[in-house]
């Protein structure tokens, strides 16, 4: 059923699927989007600050952070490979930034930096990937310095492509309506019969859905418990929050429509498209 569904639906989103032909027509299109994501977090400005880009990437927001003024910028990530191919690409788009930027391979959990090495930090579409999210939390809470802003948004498991499944499966929800099991078959008979995105593309963004019966890439995190983990460490506390539905981007009558869903318990695990959050870092905490 679900491989007759996927036939049948639209390509969600086919400059997306575009943009990971190579690393840097990944870097271009996300840096194109940067200033609108960015935007959801309100006034933001690093005139002068030590930012940490908690899971960077590709890259995507790396340009646009040092526009808003950042005096140095750390960009981390727990792929070596990705982070070398990250650095090689913005030494080759924009030589006159590279030397701001230092690259560094760790986990979040466990990252190399003295306490109060920043001034804020960044986390774009990383949260729900991290496999130790409470302990990320507290190094981020430890890296920071008192009074210093953690910006970040991330799609909750549940939101229509949360599954982060794009590369194989089309239809929206498709992780609320079947199991993961069923989702990873299709998508392994998709790949193995060359029909999948994830098949066409390049090794450096093609993804691997490895052995097992759950979906790889993600942790299946949920608003309520980023929001039960935040609230457990005594540093954090939320000063901003945006539930942003589908279509929100592009401001379709569509993401207007659903809106009011993201305002309703339960429902808006699975009408928020993107979930924002600031935090500030309480001083003495």
């Amino acid at each position: 059923m679900l491989l007759a569904l996927n036939q049948l639906a639209p390509e969600p989103n086919q400059a997306l699927l575009s943009a990971k032909e190579s690393p840097l027509t990944y870097l271009k299109f996300f840096q194109r989007r940067a200033v609108s994501s960015f935007a959801a977090f309100g006034d933001v400005d690093f005139a002068g600050q030590d930012v940490l880009d908690l899971g960077c990437g590709l890259g995507a927001n790396l340009v646009h952070i040092l526009t808003l003024g950042a005096r140095r910028l750390t960009a981390l990530d727990i792929d070596s490979t990705q982070i070398e191919r990250t650095q090689s690409v913005i030494a080759s788009c924009h030589p006159d930034l590279s030397p701001r930027i230092q690259f560094v391979a760790a986990n979040a959990a466990r990252m190399p930096f003295a306490d109060e090495s920043f001034d804020a930090l960044v986390s774009a579409d990383t949260f729900e990937h991290v496999a130790d999210l409470r302990g990320s939390l507290w190094e981020c809470a430890r890296v920071l310095r008192p009074g210093g802003h953690l910006y970040a948004y991330f799609p909750p498991f549940y939101a229509p492509w949360g599954a982060h499944m794009i590369n194989w499966i089309w239809l929206p929800w498709c992780q609320v309506f079947f199991s993961e099991t069923t989702i990873l078959n299709v998508a392994r008979q998709l790949d193995k019969e060359g029909r999948s995105v994830n098949s066409q593309l390049p090794p450096a963004t093609r993804l691997d859905l490895q052995a097992g019966n759950s979906i790889p890439f993600v942790n299946h995190l949920t608003l309520c418990r980023f929001r039960r983990v935040v609230n457990d460490i005594p540093s954090w506390r939320i000063v901003r929050t945006r539930l942003l539905p589908p279509g929100w981007r592009a401001g379709q009558w569509l993401s207007r429509l659903l809106r009011p869903l993201t305002w309703i318990p339960l429902l808006q695990e699975m009408f928020t498209a993107k979930a924002v959050f600031v935090l500030r870092k309480e001083t003495g905490a």
